[in-house]
């Protein structure tokens, strides 16, 4: 893979398609400066988890490194997932008698994607998380309290932890090891060497003062999707552009700006989704539910199904946003709500008023009959009898309306809906991730439009494309960015 450098650039006039209607003083910062005022082997971009496994890489292998944080604390969107790290051929899956393997696993990636995934950036993410996981389990003592089976998987393989614990392991041991992590300030622009040859390092404003940082072996790029930017969100998918965010308040797109800015290549900007599952006016990733996989239906304000429940919360939110107004509902009964409550820890909060207060808590509706509940949640109470009923004969004589064969996807059996209590939740989609970005190799590195790696550039986390595809599989994100940190600085370490 031949190596963009900003002479070639300039032959392509890429470059200057790229800085046209720049000021000279912005043209200025891409230039290296006569006189430093910090070096370090490794320059990170971004403190959440993706930073911070390249950080906790960088102190494996004795490097010298900083991260640039631009918010007050540490932590980014990671510390809003779920907690559930999506990866194969664990001992833990194996104490379970979970048979799993990497192979599969890319296989799953693949396919959830709609094999639109570059396989070999999938191959290595694949490999990355297990080794990542490997350090958190063995290493470090830290191991999941579950398992669960989510969407895309062909086994269970979502590991839950708990997101906060394992930022701070990874934050901790980064700076025990002579890691230097700086909130409150931002990386600015990259900077190219003095021939143009590479990135050689960023523009910075530390705690408000702009700095010059070099990078003498890379910067990597970790900075998170642009959730929080409208205009990037309208640009990419216009009509997600007024979508409810989670998202950590620093992603606005700033990294992969500063991707763009040198010519890198974006991918799979046309499959920005929300997710599907959450209570009305979200939150928190802790107000996402998906009882659904547990044998919920879903319908619309006709009290009417449209969708195969069993597949990914991506797709189902894309179905659910075209029905009228956006509105949907979740159908199940107190046999589905407790299997949920049992072995899905996502949303396990939203069901805690139920089986711990004894309470109804004012997001869903509940009633000793369907009819009850339909008329509480303003439903209409024959139309979803019919519907209910409908749905219960097809799974019975596998011959459901929208093919559902299993509780997710193709796995388990599908249940009746038919003993009371019934409960009727009003759900929405949500934006918690753009899962789309830079181009980049299997090792991390930044390529750019003709396919050239961009010398000194690397990359990881939800500003990255190439892995989810045009779809998703559920616990892969968390995974990602810790896998693809790792591997971004090892490959900085073994280069020369």
């Amino acid at each position: 893979m031949k190596a963009l450098t900003r002479r070639s650039l300039f032959k392509t006039g890429l470059a200057t398609a790229l800085l046209s209607g720049a000021s000279s003083a912005t043209f200025a910062q891409l230039n290296a400066p006569k006189k430093w005022d910090e070096t370090y082997d490794v320059v990170i971009v971004g403190a959440g988890g993706a930073g911070l496994a390249a950080a906790v890489e960088a102190a494996e292998n004795k490097m010298t490194a900083v991260v640039l944080e631009s918010q007050p604390i540490i932590g980014g969107s990671s510390t809003l997932n779920g907690g559930m790290i999506a990866v194969a051929g664990t001992k833990e899956q194996e104490k379970q008698g979970l048979k799993d393997s990497k192979e599969l696993y890319v296989k799953d990636m693949l396919k959830s994607g709609y094999n639109k995934g570059d396989e070999a950036v999938v191959k290595a993410f694949v490999d990355g998380a297990l080794y990542h996981y490997e350090w958190l389990t063995q290493k470090m003592g830290m191991f999941p309290d579950s398992i669960a089976h989510q969407g895309g998987q062909t086994v269970p393989r979502s590991h839950h932890f708990v997101s906060s614990k394992i930022l701070k392991l990874m934050a901790d041991y980064a700076k025990s090891h002579g890691i230097k992590i700086l909130t409150r300030s931002p990386a600015l622009r990259l900077v190219w060497n003095q021939d143009h040859s590479r990135i050689a390092g960023v523009e910075a404003s530390a705690r408000g003062k702009k700095i010059f940082i070099e990078a003498k072996k890379g910067v990597l790029l970790a900075a998170g999707g642009f959730s929080r930017n409208p205009e990037l969100i309208a640009k990419y998918n216009p009509p997600l552009a007024h979508a409810d965010a989670i998202a950590g308040l620093g992603t606005k797109g700033d990294g992969i700006k500063m991707g763009l800015s040198v010519g890198a290549d974006m991918l799979d900007t046309a499959y920005i989704k929300a997710t599907y599952g959450f209570k009305l006016n979200p939150s928190t990733i802790n107000d996402m539910t998906q009882v659904y996989w547990s044998g919920g239906i879903i319908v619309n304000s006709d009290a009417k199904r449209f969708v195969n429940e069993e597949i990914s919360y991506k797709t189902i939110a894309d179905v659910a946003l075209a029905q009228k107004e956006g509105k949907s509902w979740i159908v199940f009964d107190r046999a589905i709500l407790k299997e949920n409550y049992k072995s899905n820890p996502q949303g396990r909060e939203l069901w805690d008023p139920i089986f711990k207060d004894k309470k109804i808590p004012d997001y869903i509706f509940e009633g000793a009959t369907l009819e009850e509940a339909a008329k509480k949640a303003g439903l209409n109470p024959q139309a979803l009898e019919a519907t209910v009923n409908a749905y219960n004969k097809g799974i019975e004589k596998d011959n459901d309306d929208f093919g559902r064969k299993g509780l997710v996807y193709g796995q388990g059996k599908p249940v009746p809906i038919k003993e009371g209590p019934f409960y009727i939740m009003p759900a929405t989609a949500a934006l918690i991730a753009t899962y789309c970005g830079l181009k980049i190799t299997p090792t991390a590195r930044v390529v750019n439009v003709f396919g050239e790696v961009i010398p000194g550039l690397w990359a990881t986390g939800e500003l990255t494309g190439g892995v989810h595809g045009a779809g998703y599989l559920s616990g892969s994100a968390f995974a990602k960015a810790q896998a693809f940190g790792r591997i971004a600085v090892k490959d900085m370490f073994n280069s020369k």
